[in-house]
């Protein structure tokens, strides 16, 4: 087998496992009443963006799209499509090896290239509409963002070796502003109308930045590391399941030897009963695993954009009542999943003080949870009223009609 024919393989198996996923997910149901009416409703509302350009338009400078594809940019990694078990046999046939890791990286690059080609297809209405964009500005702003992905996704590859979180935070902060200043030199120079400064470091960039990876993904050294990003972005969905729904969570995998928060487990409560002493064990462990704390702000972000997109009052009232539920029920059953689990819990459970903790933390979280919903309410409604969105979801909604 050529190394064309094993990447293609891979690849067709790849596709067939993420389908088969959607296929768990989305059945015909969702598919007819969800999937299928949003694309049209989208379809409809890019139509009439050619047509007649939304008000909420006026109100955005074109920084703020420019900035929106720069994080756009950040997306996507490298991809080799390694497998465990090439490091048994493939690596011992490189030229097969090595061939299949290259058809995996230009893969990557086409394929990171149609997505930013796509995301600046969208905003052509306004581009061209709107901010009366020449072609060939058009051509230079897509060029530039093909060329930084090509950087970025090498500085994620590096980025994603760093065991410890503090040092890869703080390396990810600043490669993201060294980023940012180049992105605004550029958007200067276009602006001003210097084109050939453009074309030049982008073409350097990106041919440094392919020769570079290459270098990088051709060492034997790295083949574990491959494949644990191979196995992330194989598994990305199934990750995104876990979040959304915690009855069939799964604790997220952490190389870092000591924790973020309490790192030195410091007592929380100056005074010491049995109540405040399930509450610390609780606050630490749910502070510590990421997948709690991310499926709390979850429910609450995606609770108050289906509040600010859907009109009717009727349907608003519906949602928060519906979030109330839901979010008491999450509450409750993470204490059950963080308390009940650990075996040395299991003989307190029948204890007075352990349902006391147990009420008073649903409570404080519940609260919170509520008041969070409520700040980001009237933060998305005083953003919306003033980009004049408001109108767009009135479209929506006549559509929907």
């Amino acid at each position: 087998m050529s190394s064309s024919k094993l990447f293609l393989n891979r690849l067709l198996k790849g596709w067939r496992y993420q389908y088969s996923l959607i296929k768990t997910i989305a059945d015909w149901t969702v598919m007819l009443y969800i999937v299928l009416p949003a694309i049209t409703i989208f379809l409809f509302i890019y139509r009439s963006w050619w047509t007649d350009i939304p008000s909420w338009i006026e109100n955005v400078p074109f920084f703020l799209l420019f900035f929106l594809l720069y994080l756009l940019s950040w997306n996507g990694n490298i991809r080799t499509y390694l497998e465990a078990a090439d490091k048994v046999f493939l690596i011992k046939k490189f030229n097969l090896f090595w061939g299949m890791k290259k058809w995996g990286y230009g893969y990557t690059l086409v394929y990171q290239a149609v997505i930013t080609i796509g995301a600046i297809v969208v905003l052509l209405p306004f581009l061209l509409n709107h901010y009366h964009f020449e072609w060939k500005q058009i051509g230079i702003l897509m060029f530039y963002f093909i060329s930084l992905k090509t950087v970025l996704m090498l500085v994620k590859y590096h980025l994603v070796k760093i065991e410890t979180r503090f040092k890869k935070i703080a390396c990810s902060v600043i490669a993201f502003i060294l980023a940012s200043w180049l992105s605004q030199l550029i958007y200067y120079l276009w602006e001003i109308g210097i084109w050939l400064p453009i074309y030049i470091g982008g073409s350097l960039i990106m041919l440094i930045a392919i020769y570079l990876s290459l270098r990088t993904i051709i060492k034997l050294s790295s083949i574990d590391h491959e494949v644990d990003m191979e196995q992330t972005n194989k598994t990305r969905n199934i990750q995104l399941i876990f979040t959304m729904a915690p009855e069939i969570e799964k604790p997220v995998v952490t190389k870092r030897t000591k924790p973020l928060f309490f790192r030195n487990s410091k007592r929380i409560f100056k005074e010491r009963s049995q109540s405040n002493g399930f509450i610390e064990l609780f606050i630490k462990v749910f502070l510590r695993n990421y997948s709690y704390v991310s499926g709390y702000l979850v429910m609450i972000n995606v609770t108050t954009f289906a509040i600010v997109l859907l009109p009717p009052i009727w349907i608003k009232v519906t949602i928060f009542l519906g979030y109330l539920f839901m979010m008491y029920f999450w509450i409750s059953l993470i204490w059950d999943k963080i308390m009940g689990t650990n075996p040395i819990m299991k003989k307190y459970l029948e204890h007075p003080s352990y349902f006391t903790a147990k009420r008073k933390v649903i409570l404080v979280l519940f609260i919170i949870a509520i008041l969070l919903l409520l700040l980001y309410f009237l933060v998305a409604v005083t953003v919306t009223s003033k980009l004049g969105l408001m109108s767009e979801f009135a479209v929506l909604s006549s559509i929907s009609k």
